[in-house]
């Protein structure tokens, strides 16, 4: 029998070879697992150092062939109590299963393999939700982050940081040194310098550093939680009335400020992903509205103190200028002398933002 192909193997990964269907027979017999009809190979791969192939088996598990550098024995149970608290939250969570030698991790050539449950619920953005369902569902969504986080802050607090922290570096940002956030500021400042705009990335970068700079004093002291981090729709599985039902995908899963994930998962609404000019105010204008409703939403849920409060304001800030989405279409406007004037002027006001502005 064949191993089916559910999607393309990603460009970063093909100079890799699969496994054969008898190989990926052996790698299941070492959790017990015989007697297979049928595999299907989904490849979600990031780049070159984050190999991640992932074989769903008789939609009932997972097998799991990657080189992320954050996967550990140790990983793997912290990760398994989160995905318990999940399932005690009511939301349906694979969890990974231990092979006959007690252990969750073998090898397979240069990847390292792994087992974990198949949820079989559809995944929301291959759902053909409507515009209103998505709404909806996003509200669904960003309202159980903030019970999720309200019910479990301060329990259990795990080592690995989550893809949003800024100081304390996630296991992805440990090779560059520095936070996703400061390396997209970074590059963000890199294109205005190569446009001639010294001026305007002297601004950023000094707005930048002034919020981080309230924000280093402070954080520490901020409550924390352990969320599975990534709850975009590609991770996010419904019922058949197209509830949120389940959470998949927990390896950027990590501790957290909880105003932080907050800030990261409000969402601006950013409308900048073409080439068109843009109307600067009404851009921004539409962008903290989309941000301070949905923030607004996460705290009936989340209790937050007048000081998280104060730093959400930062944090909502540093999200707003330099998440990648953001990021990375600033920079791409910038080289296309019909969007630049206006994705100039948009930055202008963004490096002269007050954060009060960004208050719920």
């Amino acid at each position: 029998m064949e191993i089916e192909p559910l999607n393309q193997t990603k460009a970063c990964s093909k100079t890799l070879t699969h496994p054969t269907w008898a190989e990926l027979q052996s790698l299941l017999s070492l959790y017990s697992v015989e007697g297979v009809a049928g595999a299907g190979l989904i490849d979600t791969s990031h780049d070159a150092r984050d190999i991640r192939w992932n074989y769903i088996v008789d939609n009932t598990y997972v097998l799991r062939l990657t080189n992320a550098p954050e996967m550990t024995e140790e990983r793997l149970d912290d990760l398994n109590r989160l995905i318990g608290r999940y399932a005690d939250f009511g939301l349906r969570c694979p969890a990974f299963l231990k092979g006959t030698d007690g252990r969750f991790f073998h090898n397979w050539r240069e990847l390292t393999v792994y087992l974990s449950e198949y949820v079989d619920l559809p995944i929301a953005d291959e759902a053909d939700l409507t515009e209103a369902e998505e709404d909806a569902l996003r509200r669904e969504v960003i309202l159980s982050i903030g019970a999720f986080m309200e019910r479990y802050k301060g329990v259990d607090l795990i080592p690995t940081m989550g893809m949003y922290s800024l100081f304390d570096l996630s296991p992805y940002d440990v090779p560059e040194g520095i936070d996703e956030k400061q390396w997209n500021m970074n590059n963000l400042t890199a294109a205005l310098r190569k446009a001639g705009e010294e001026g305007l990335a002297a601004r950023l970068e000094a707005k930048n550093q002034a919020v981080r700079a309230r924000l280093l004093t402070m954080y520490k002291e901020l409550p924390r939680c352990v969320t599975q981090a990534d709850e975009g729709f590609g991770n996010v599985l419904l019922d058949e009335e197209k509830h949120l039902a389940g959470l998949i995908d927990f390896n950027l899963s990590g501790t957290d400020v909880c105003v932080n994930l907050i800030a990261n998962n409000a969402d601006f609404d950013l409308d900048i992903r073409h080439d068109r000019p843009l109307d600067p105010d009404e851009t921004l204008e539409k962008a903290i509205m989309s941000y301070r409703s949905n923030a607004a939403r996460i705290l009936e849920a989340y209790h937050a103190t007048e000081a998280e409060r104060n730093a959400l304001k930062d944090y909502a800030w540093i999200a707003l200028a330099s998440q990648y989405p953001c990021a990375s279409a600033f920079a791409d406007r910038l080289e296309k002398e019909a969007s630049r004037p206006s994705t100039l002027a948009l930055l202008e006001m963004i490096a002269a933002l007050d954060t009060g502005r960004l208050a719920v």
